[in-house]
């Protein structure tokens, strides 16, 4: 239960940053992840929710996508 939860968690957290991304910037996945220094596919994992970002690592999204970090988790 708790896992799937957490899932759920990451999962919107993911879809969140992707819509900000495409609807609000003009950045690539790529781009995005020159920005905050993580690998492509990185970014690619985090917007599929298939890993959990740490703290710092939201930040720095938030700054390159020029959202608050709470914005990140407006779908919760």
């Amino acid at each position: 239960m708790e896992n799937d939860q957490h899932n759920k968690v990451l999962i919107a957290l993911g879809l969140t940053i992707r819509k900000i991304r495409e609807e609000s910037t003009n950045l690539s996945q790529d781009k995005l992840a020159l920005e905050v220094d993580l690998s492509e596919n990185q970014i690619r994992r985090i917007e599929k929710g298939q890993t959990n970002p740490t703290v710092k690592t939201l930040l720095k999204i938030a700054k390159a996508l020029k959202v608050d970090v709470k914005d990140l988790f407006t779908k919760f």
